[in-house]
């Protein structure tokens, strides 16, 4: 602002800014900023103008009732220190995004397309006790027939209780409590953790499930995948039938 020249000011000195000075040379000094678009508030995202004409901060939830005002606030402490804020925020937003996307690339469970097929029902399968002839140990003898298979040969799996749905634990456990009513002796009454569910799968039919007792403990290689003599599979492709032995320890 230009103080020379005023009223009881001695020459070359400054005089007193009466109020309606100061507001013209506000009035003014807006006025210069919003045409070289210093300030330019269409283009500020953190301000808007209500319908009451007033001048409201989004950043800092102020209002302000002129240009000049919101000027001053610009240039104050607390619009820089929220500032600073949004823009670590943002840097952390844009970081967990990156790694989210990351994570998608990567193969897991979740982005894994689930396998859907048309079922028809069950194949026709069998389960026989059996006894090894030279060692004596027990075991079960699984057949299953599927004709109409859609895949190379059918696969499976040993699961234990905890591993399966909530669905499948309540069909399980009530198979185990039909099979304790039919038992003479309390004693031997099942329990979750004494029984295995191997689970038979051949597409298109239904995946089957055969519950194993656990209390011993089946003899088969430490190796995934490997078969032996008291633990062995076949696939008999002329046939569609699909053969799997299991023996129990001694």
């Amino acid at each position: 602002m230009d103080y020379s020249n005023r009223v009881n000011s001695k020459k070359g000195a400054g005089g007193i800014a009466s109020t309606e000075d100061q507001n013209v040379h506000s009035k003014k000094r807006v006025q210069e900023l919003l045409a070289t678009h210093i300030l330019d508030i269409d283009n500020d995202p953190y301000v808007f103008r209500n319908h009451l004409g007033i001048l409201e901060c989004k950043l800092c939830l102020t209002t302000h009732n002129n240009e000049s005002s919101y000027i001053s606030h610009l240039g104050g402490r607390k619009h820089h220190l929220n500032l600073e804020r949004r823009r670590i925020l943002d840097e952390k937003s844009r970081q967990q995004q990156e790694f989210q996307r990351k994570v998608q690339d990567q193969i897991s469970i979740s982005n894994v397309e689930k396998r859907q097929w048309k079922k028809i029902g069950r194949p026709e399968y069998k389960v026989i006790k059996i006894r090894d002839p030279e060692t004596l140990q027990l075991g079960i003898l699984i057949t299953v027939k599927c004709s109409k298979i859609t895949i190379d040969e059918p696969f499976f799996r040993l699961m234990s209780f905890y591993e399966l749905t909530s669905k499948n634990q309540n069909l399980g456990m009530k198979f185990i409590q039909a099979a304790n009513q039919e038992e003479e002796e309390e004693d031997d009454d099942l329990k979750p953790s004494d029984v295995q569910y191997l689970v038979i799968s051949a597409e298109p039919y239904d995946n089957i499930a055969i519950i194993v007792p656990n209390k011993q403990e089946i003899d088969k290689p430490q190796e995934e995948g490997k078969m032996s003599k008291t633990y062995w599979w076949f696939w008999d492709n002329d046939t569609k039938e699909f053969f799997l032995q299991l023996l129990y320890k001694k």
